[in-house]
């Protein structure tokens, strides 16, 4: 990408203003309306309404045309009939404006031949007049980092997350399975110019950006998708998900954005060879968006559990065997030391049942957690740690999330995956220890099932990595 094709996708992104054409005055939960969701965003920029029915839009003038705006406008946000789109387009042009959102549907995401020749229409002017689109039939495009989004439907919740979504519905804008994905996103709609890797190409240049989430339903140029996705995701983790595996999805989502879709082993097929990281569903989308968000890499696949249940932990271990994941006896010396915490009829193994250990420890159970995490993190023969403690050692002193902090400052390069088990033994959720352990390299899972998928993920990546060096 070069540095030209960069600064106009950031158009998208980091527009110093905007104009929304086809404005409309009404406020509130269902009135759609983009200059309002502006102003709610925390937007700093300038936001022109253009719509000539009216002269004051939300306490701002409003101009007949994007040409009879005085300054400047980065960015053209589209909300009119598609027939009128390709003329907008060109009006764009003239007054300089050299990125536009097509919010609009019914073009090639219609059932007729008048969408698809109108989206044509509109690809044609674009091109001619040096503006770059997004959409058609978009929701547009979000960036916590400036306040900034495009979402005709509310506000969007967003944090400065290292996370760039590329998709193409709206519905990722929003928190997706057990993850709030949002740091910048670019939904593409109907991608009828930017598309899926060229979006790709710019968040592999985005300093702000660590990891890299994408939804497609298919794409257009799959020999240009497979060049730039091999190349981005040696630099930063790629995590997908594709929709319409199935012959009848596959048609919805032709309809949906008129992409081609092609056959669910070739995508398989074109994932592996890149180093793509395939989600199955949204849930498991989040989770490994959650993973690389937040933990340090996977060195190797050795796992040490800690577990206040044997069953849990028992249960770990066949997951383990599904992910192809590792749990090897702990090194001699964190097994001797461990024991002679353990009471004379328990012998401490892997994973670690530490409720033996607690029961008959004079010390807190606070300060027995710490002990524990610290031995197993700190054996050189485990890559990452489970915790099966439950939310109820936030309860004790210290805290489970002061322990895992400490742990992950003194082993920063091993993973902590915790898994609270909420509801079991007080009132003590997993949204809560999230926000405690912000920053901490470790990350909060529903089940042992989940963290282990995600850990495995982290292995598969690091292998990927070390194989292409």
């Amino acid at each position: 990408m070069t540095m030209d094709s960069f600064a106009r996708l950031k158009l998208f992104l980091e527009p110093r203003s905007i104009a929304v054409i086809g404005a409309s005055p009404n406020t509130g939960a269902h009135a759609f309306n983009i200059v309002e969701t502006l102003d709610l965003s925390g937007y700093k920029g300038q936001v022109y309404p253009v719509n000539p029915n009216y002269a004051e839009i939300l306490g701002r003038t409003s101009y007949p045309a994007i040409s009879d705006i005085p300054g400047d406008v980065d960015l053209a946000i589209i909300m009119v009939r598609r027939d009128l789109a390709p003329e907008i387009v060109q009006q764009c042009a003239d007054k300089g404006t050299r990125a536009a959102i097509i919010v609009s549907g019914g073009f090639a995401d219609a059932d007729d031949e008048e969408g698809k020749r109108l989206q044509q229409e509109v690809v044609r002017v674009a091109r001619r007049g040096g503006v770059r689109i997004l959409g058609p039939n978009t929701i547009g495009s979000a960036n916590a980092f400036t306040d900034f989004s495009t979402s005709f439907v509310k506000p969007i919740d967003m944090r400065k997350l290292p996370i760039g979504v590329i998709c193409q519905s709206g519905l990722f804008f929003g928190t997706i399975g057990r993850m709030q994905l949002v740091g910048k996103g670019l939904d593409l709609g109907n991608a009828c110019d930017v598309d899926a890797a060229e979006a790709l190409e710019y968040f592999e240049q985005d300093p702000d950006i660590r990891v890299i989430v994408l939804h497609i339903e298919g794409i257009k140029d799959g020999k240009r998708f497979r060049a730039v996705a091999q190349r981005a995701a040696r630099k930063k983790p790629v995590l997908a998900l594709k929709s319409g595996r199935g012959e009848e999805a596959a048609k919805a989502a032709q309809s949906h954005t008129g992409s081609m879709v092609g056959r669910d082993e070739v995508w398989d097929a074109l994932f592996k060879q890149c180093g793509v990281i395939r989600a199955g569903d949204v849930n498991e989308l989040g989770d490994l968006a959650k993973a690389f968000c937040h933990l340090p890499p996977m060195k190797g696949r050795r796992l040490g559990i800690i577990t206040a249940s044997g069953g849990i932990g028992i249960m770990s271990l066949d997951a383990c065997s599904k992910y192809n994941l590792d749990v090897p006896k702990l090194s001699p010396e964190v097994r001797e030391r461990l024991n002679g915490m353990s009471p004379p009829w328990f012998r401490v193994g892997n994973p670690v049942d530490i409720w033996p250990i607690m029961i008959t420890q004079p010390r807190p159970m606070g300060e027995t957690m710490r002990l524990l995490l610290r031995e197993v993190l700190g054996d050189p023969g485990i890559d990452g740690v489970l915790l099966n403690t439950g939310a109820w050692f936030e309860s004790f002193t210290p805290p489970i999330t002061e322990i895992i902090r400490e742990a992950a400052d003194a082993c920063p390069g091993k993973p902590i995956a915790l898994c609270p088990y909420e509801g079991w033994l007080y009132d003590v959720h997993a949204q809560d220890l999230e926000a405690k352990l912000e920053g901490a390299r470790s990350a909060v899972f529903s089940i042992s099932d989940d963290a282990l998928r995600a850990l495995s993920r982290l292995a598969d990546y690091s292998e990927f990595i070390r194989e292409e060096l």
